[in-house]
């Protein structure tokens, strides 16, 4: 073998290595903050909540993921107060702002208390729930819902028109979904209409997760080929902190849990027929 051709094999085996050792597309996610000027609640740190925050955003910084995502309820709030409500928001805006990469909202039940108009001007949102892709995560579609816009927990009529049609306009594309709502699909603390958004997603076969907050215990169940991840809610890990980054491989998801969110494994499993 020549000398030229000795040079290409080699160049084609660096080629392939490249390849195969290419970056995973990394995004990272953290949930209900929840921060409060107020004393702790049994065991709900409040004001602890915007040091874990601090913590949690120069480290995502460190990282350097894709973009992150608030899963909702970066503030506790005063039910009948949404002056001091949109004063604590911005208080935790002020940190969570300090990301240098994109950054995504959630709206949880407890933002509202700082009013939807309000909550809205202050979140750089026209509407709360809204869809997007990246470059970096060719066939991924990452669509955030809003489970306040007709009531806590429920997805409204039009909204769930919306994500019906996504969802089929994805299959046909050919694209894999992850959802990213505040309230989770089973247990306690589910949309009161989660069993509508599952059949749609089995129709459709698209829908590879959904994340989501709400329930502060955290939590994972995979129902069809979709694995459901609840991130453990800030407010209550005051100590070791809560919060994930997510890769994305060709044939899974990898959660790697940060402080007290666990590590998960989420191969992508062909829904039951």
């Amino acid at each position: 073998m020549n000398l030229f051709k000795r040079f290409a094999v080699c160049l084609a085996l660096l080629c392939a290595l490249n390849l195969n050792a290419q970056t995973p597309f990394t995004f990272a996610v953290l949930a209900d903050v929840q921060y409060g000027d107020k004393d702790q609640w049994k065991v709900r740190h409040y004001r602890e909540a915007l040091s874990r925050l601090d913590e949690c955003v120069a480290d995502l910084n460190r990282r350097n993921p894709a973009f992150v995502i608030q899963l909702g309820d970066l503030i506790d709030g005063y039910p009948a107060d949404p002056v001091r409500s949109a004063q604590d928001l911005d208080a935790v805006l002020s940190v969570y702002n300090r990301l240098t990469m994109p950054r995504y909202h959630t709206a949880g039940n407890h933002c509202i208390r700082a009013g939807r108009t309000v909550l809205g001007q202050k979140l750089g949102l026209e509407k709360f729930y809204y869809d997007f892709t990246l470059p970096g995560a060719a066939g991924w579609r990452f669509v955030v819902l809003d489970g306040m816009n007709a009531g806590e927990g429920l997805l409204g009529d039009e909204q769930t028109k919306w994500l019906c049609a996504l969802l089929k306009q994805s299959a046909g594309r050919q694209e894999k979904v992850i959802c990213f709502c505040h309230f989770p699909l089973a247990g306690k603390s589910a949309l009161s209409n989660a069993q509508e958004v599952l059949r749609s997603a089995a129709e459709t076969g698209c829908m590879a997760a959904w994340f989501a907050g709400h329930a502060h215990g955290g939590g994972y169940l995979l129902t069809n080929g979709i694995h459901q991840v609840t991130v453990r809610g800030m407010v209550e890990a005051s100590a070791r902190n809560a919060y994930a980054l997510v890769e994305i491989h060709p044939d899974r998801l990898r959660e790697t849990g940060i402080g007290e969110e666990p590590s998960r494994e989420l191969p992508f499993i062909k829904p039951a027929e």
